[in-house]
């Protein structure tokens, strides 16, 4: 499969190009040249360009979508342009060139609003299933993100498969990621999975298999077959203590 990854020079896309490096031909962007794995075509530029768009997106058979600002505590003004523009414009431009699959990197914080119980409509963890209710600005823009890729997906242009990732470094920093950490095999998993499953539309929180976890997998293991191997609780003796990777509260 031909594959474009925007964002390939960020954090995320080091822990997920190695592992599909082997199985598909790449083409990897973003603002500067990203460091290639393996044969690769690198095309650095700013996806807020249509016309950049449009050329990237030709003759790819999927997109997965990394490009973005990651930082909860960001204004609007640098958020609405790498969060809000850039994935519709991306999505515009692979519906144009008839790629059939989009994987959309969302976020965890798109339901993050649910971390205290009060909050939650049901007891037991946060599901995917309960209407988004973000925890910050940042997790406002990705619910934008998804909502606009059932817009495409809807009218039949592509499928897309929205990851709410959890968050991925090669081990958890402190404890307090401990509920929420993704590690490199299971974030390469489940973008694997999600660039085959048989899924018109869908949004499905990522994580490990933590002990301490707030978020219910089910939705990712029933349709995209996710099965994830690691889990946090294996640096419970070596990670400091430390804040949550969730926001702890609404910002206006």
């Amino acid at each position: 499969m031909r594959v474009l990854v925007t964002g390939a020079a960020g954090g995320v896309a080091g822990l997920l190009l190695p592992q599909l490096a082997g199985e598909h031909e790449l083409r990897l962007t973003d603002l500067r040249a990203p460091q290639p794995v393996g044969p690769a075509e690198v095309v650095p530029g700013d996806l807020a360009d249509r016309g950049f768009a449009e050329r990237l997106c030709a003759g790819v058979d999927a997109v997965v979508h990394l490009a973005g600002n990651p930082r909860p505590n960001e204004g609007w003004d640098r958020l609405l342009g790498p969060n809000v523009e850039v994935p519709t414009r991306v999505l515009a431009a692979a519906a144009q060139a008839g790629v059939r699959r989009v994987v959309l990197a969302s976020s965890v914080h798109v339901l993050g609003g649910y971390r205290p119980p009060a909050a939650r409509p049901a007891s037991g963890p946060i599901r995917d299933s309960w209407p988004p209710h973000p925890c910050c600005r940042y997790g406002a823009t990705k619910v934008f993100g998804e909502a606009a890729a059932r817009v495409y997906a809807d009218s039949g242009a592509l499928s897309v498969v929205c990851l709410r990732l959890g968050g991925c470094r090669p081990v958890p920093p402190t404890r307090g990621w401990f509920d929420t950490w993704l590690g490199p095999a299971d974030l390469g998993q489940a973008v694997r999975r999600a660039l085959w499953a048989d899924v018109r539309f869908g949004a499905y929180t990522i994580t490990s298999a933590n002990t301490r976890a707030v978020f219910d997998l089910d939705a990712a293991r029933r349709d995209l077959g996710y099965a994830p191997v690691l889990g946090s609780e294996a640096y419970r003796d070596s990670a400091p203590d430390g804040p949550s990777t969730l926001c702890r509260g609404g910002q206006g």
